[in-house]
């Protein structure tokens, strides 16, 4: 994929959350994702610590909160948090929902090229990220920074959406003969343009599906080691393929 073709991609979702962040946040809940519980409970598993977690593509800050709110789920019932997003309206979101929590913090970057500090995580996720992200080398390389900040014995934790399954998503699916700086034969299988919200909005993104041999090829050759890989959430509990990575062996559950 060229890089005008990726940089036009970029555009189309910096215009959605830019224009719709509000109706995003609406949408968003703190209760989270069901397959968020086994990612926190294997990470808090691998560390007799307060857990330290960077969430890349945070959005609205729901996984910071879910975690607030399930501090069973912990092993000392406590976490540090640092979540960075491109778009700074879902930042102003999230800051405002967890604006009492001092172990709580967001930041407006881009997770593709920003600088992580030289701190390391026992938690380190891409939750509902990699879909919006043009490009598998660029996937790719995301997917090793983020395994970069990952502390020995800690894990990884990434989802695939995988939209392209489910049937009700082809009533949502647009033509990318419109879509202006967008070159069809640049665009890389699984690539799709996607209405969102009502049958009549302008509103659109970019997302791109990976499936299960795409997730192979994404993690092939990765620093750390797959402990878990499941599908979770939505209708019929399928609609997010889990991965999770760990360093130097971090247990995993059952």
């Amino acid at each position: 994929m060229n890089t005008p073709t990726q940089a036009a991609l970029r555009r189309i979702n910096r215009d959605f959350y830019s224009q719709y962040a509000a109706d995003f946040d609406r949408t968003r809940h703190p209760g989270g994702w069901p397959g968020w519980r086994r990612v926190v409970e294997t990470a808090a598993q691998a560390t007799n610590r307060l857990l330290r977690v960077l969430d890349l593509g945070c959005g609205n800050g729901r996984f910071a909160l879910f975690l607030q709110h399930n501090p069973e789920l912990l092993s000392h019932g406590r976490f540090i948090y640092n979540g960075i997003d491109l778009s700074s309206e879902l930042i102003d979101h999230a800051r405002a929902a967890a604006a009492s929590l001092d172990h709580i913090r967001f930041r407006t970057d881009d997770i593709e090229s920003c600088a992580l500090d030289e701190a390391t995580y026992d938690l380190v996720t891409l939750f509902g990220v990699l879909h919006h992200i043009p490009g598998f080398d660029t996937r790719r390389r995301t997917l090793e920074r983020a395994a970069s900040a990952v502390a020995p014995g800690g894990l990884l934790a990434l989802t695939c959406w995988q939209f392209g399954d489910d049937p009700g998503f082809e009533r949502r699916r647009l033509d990318w003969a419109s879509e202006a700086g967008v070159d069809p034969a640049e665009l890389e299988p699984g690539d799709h343009l996607l209405r969102w919200g009502p049958g009549d909005s302008d509103a659109r993104r970019y997302c791109h599906h990976a499936d299960e041999l795409e997730l192979d090829r994404l993690v092939e050759g990765s620093s750390l080691t797959e402990v878990a890989r499941y599908r979770s959430d939505g209708p019929g509990g399928r609609q997010n393929l889990y991965w999770l990575g760990a360093r130097d062996g971090a247990a995993t559950l059952s």
